[in-house]
């Protein structure tokens, strides 16, 4: 009965072994290139808190900020935070925020066009003043 089970065993392995290998999968590439696309128009936020100022630096693929890139779209930032009532607009991809009171502030950084109409990018981050 142990041989009978072993030579079974041995021809189901000796079977599963061919030459011939399966084929892959074909896989999509556009859920990847979706992907990139939507990364390309990300906005990547850099921010440091030194006493109570918040120096805050945007990187924004796409947007210039001033006249001389040709062939980008012209924006500006906008700062908002609803905890210090703070609204403010910036020309420039590196900038300070200062004027925030002691605590904690939620900051909503959105890039706009020259227009005030929304570019699609925002964040939020929370700084503390101390």
């Amino acid at each position: 009965m142990k041989k009978i089970i072993f030579l079974f065993i041995a021809v189901l392995f000796v079977s599963g072994c061919k030459e011939k290998m399966p084929e892959p999968e074909s896989f999509t590439f556009i859920k990847k290139v979706e992907a990139a696309n939507e990364e390309k128009k990300s906005l990547s936020i850099k921010h440091m808190v030194q006493g109570s100022q918040v120096y805050i630096e945007c990187i924004v693929p796409d947007v210039t900020f001033t006249s001389k890139q040709k062939g980008a779209k012209k924006g500006k930032i906008v700062v908002r935070s609803s905890t210090g009532n703070l609204y403010k607009e910036y020309h420039t991809a590196a900038f300070v925020v200062r004027g925030l009171p002691k605590g904690v502030h939620l900051l909503n950084v959105e890039i706009v066009g020259m227009n005030n109409k929304s570019l699609g990018m925002k964040k939020q981050f929370y700084v503390t003043i101390q």
